[in-house]
């Protein structure tokens, strides 16, 4: 049989195309890999500790748009797919970049309390080190709240509630026991830096002489009930520039404590 020159470039050309829309099906499926697990982990991520529900859309919409990619193909030619190729990687290293970034958040849910301590703890281990393994029943006006530190900026970790005065009892003598520094909370006079008259042997001392404590408690929260509420500082780093301190409050007459990291 013999082709003509038209035929024969038809041909040809249809065979590039083939080959094209194969090339162009592998990459997007090597690509949708990574996607389609990013996706899947801020999906769990979302549902148990209710953050990172931006990045889950961000990898749920390149992860939806491979997938359609894959079973619609594409023809690109050479070119086309050398931009594809450069573009996707391009795209994975952003959002890959941007899900590495720890983001704040606010959650008034204490059956979300587990699962956020553990990611708080993924993005900076011993970053709970003063909180509780797990909340009482009776609690009433939770909340809890984590933003993270961006360049200067000394981010925190803190959560607050109200409870029975049995259980504050039992907090009471867990971290008085612990407490490097014991401050009756009307002494910050509203304002979360404190001096502190001698240092204690467990605090760290970054600059010499460096007297300042700072202490990352809600001051909406405890506003007009500081009298009678005291702060056990579990652990400190007496740094004006970068501070960092663990704190328990406690104010048993109107059964309200708040948990702390600062740093």
């Amino acid at each position: 049989m013999v082709f003509s020159r038209a035929q024969l470039s038809d041909e040809e050309r249809a065979k590039a195309e083939h080959r094209s829309k194969i090339a162009n099906r592998i990459l997007d499926t090597l690509l949708f890999i990574p996607a389609l697990a990013a996706t899947l982990k801020f999906a769990v991520v979302a549902i148990t500790a209710g953050v990172g529900i931006i990045r889950l859309l961000l990898f749920g919409v390149w992860a939806l748009f491979l997938l359609v990619m894959i079973i619609k193909g594409r023809k690109s030619g050479m070119v086309g797919f050398t931009l594809m190729l450069i573009c996707g990687l391009f795209v994975m290293l952003v959002l890959f970049i941007i899900s590495g970034m720890p983001g704040s958040f606010v959650s008034h849910l204490p059956g979300k309390f587990k699962a956020q301590v553990k990611y708080v703890q993924s993005l900076h281990n011993g970053h709970s080190d003063c909180f509780p393994d797990e909340l009482p029943d009776d609690i009433e006006d939770y909340s809890i709240d984590y933003m993270p530190s961006i360049m200067q900026g000394t981010g925190h970790f803190r959560v607050r509630f109200r409870t029975s005065a049995q259980q504050l009892e039992e907090y009471e003598k867990k971290y008085s026991e612990k407490a490097i520094y014991t401050i009756p909370l009307k002494d910050f006079g509203g304002k979360s830096i404190i001096n502190v008259q001698e240092f204690s042997p467990e605090a760290v001392v970054s600059y010499e002489d460096d007297k300042s404590l700072d202490v990352a408690y809600s001051q909406t929260f405890w506003e007009g009930h500081e009298n009678g509420a005291t702060v056990y500082v579990t652990s400190a780093v007496h740094n004006w520039n970068h501070p960092h301190s663990g704190a328990v409050i406690i104010n048993k007459s109107e059964c309200m404590i708040e948990f702390t990291q600062l740093g």
